[in-house]
């Protein structure tokens, strides 16, 4: 003898409806989980990617030298800075950043203008790339010379805050030999992770940012 049939039919009145708020709410939470597991794979994936495509030399002097691991900036905010210049700031987009050291003369702008020729040699992917320099002291970075670099981002804010994100970078790169004027590339979660010397051929800058891009669909 066959069992009556259990089967619940959805317009039952005796199903029970799903609040959708509820169903984004369990959603939400459910790929903010998934989002904290996978992120640290795409990064090691990428870092892999790169060491693999370099034969395992990445870090050489012909190329851009390796962060490892890379390190995360901390909460920051410059308050008196315009434009707006925050952690939010590096989130989303790959951000070459340059701390010049002294006077802004040859290498300094050397470095500005080999960051702005790397951005625009990557062409339908330059939207990916930021630009963006970290004043040691006030005026370091003249109006005349900013005009020649639009879109530039200046991050003029005061002495101590300054001061206190260049000593997160320079924090993180603690365990290697001191490269003063490098170009450093933040990836767009925040993390410090590769950093160029100053006499590097922007050539092979451009290289390893290219890679990057292609590998990553983040930022």
């Amino acid at each position: 003898m066959n069992e009556p049939s259990t089967t619940v039919v959805k317009n039952d009145p005796g199903y029970p409806d799903i609040d959708p708020a509820a169903r984004r709410r369990s959603r939400i939470k459910l790929l903010s989980i998934i989002a904290i597991f996978a992120i640290p794979l795409i990064l090691a994936s990428i870092y892999l990617q790169m060491v693999r495509s370099s034969g395992g030399q990445l870090g050489d002097t012909s190329r851009g030298q390796l962060i490892q691991p890379a390190v995360p900036l901390t909460e920051f905010t410059f308050e008196q800075s315009d434009p707006e210049f925050n952690t939010d700031t590096l989130r989303g987009l790959w951000t070459l950043m340059y701390m010049p050291e002294g006077e802004c003369t040859d290498i300094c702008e050397l470095n500005l203008y080999h960051m702005r020729q790397v951005r625009l040699a990557l062409n339908h992917r330059m939207d990916r790339v930021q630009r963006v320099v970290l004043p040691e002291t006030e005026g370091q970075i003249s109006d005349a010379l900013q005009a020649e670099h639009l879109g530039l981002l200046v991050a003029n804010g005061t002495d101590a805050e300054r001061a206190a994100l260049r000593d997160q970078v320079r924090a993180a790169e603690s365990t290697m030999d001191a490269l003063p004027n490098a170009i450093y590339l933040v990836d767009p979660f925040g993390n410090i992770m590769l950093r160029f010397p100053p006499d590097l051929n922007p050539k092979s800058m451009l290289k390893d940012v290219k890679h990057l891009l292609k590998v990553s669909r983040i930022g």
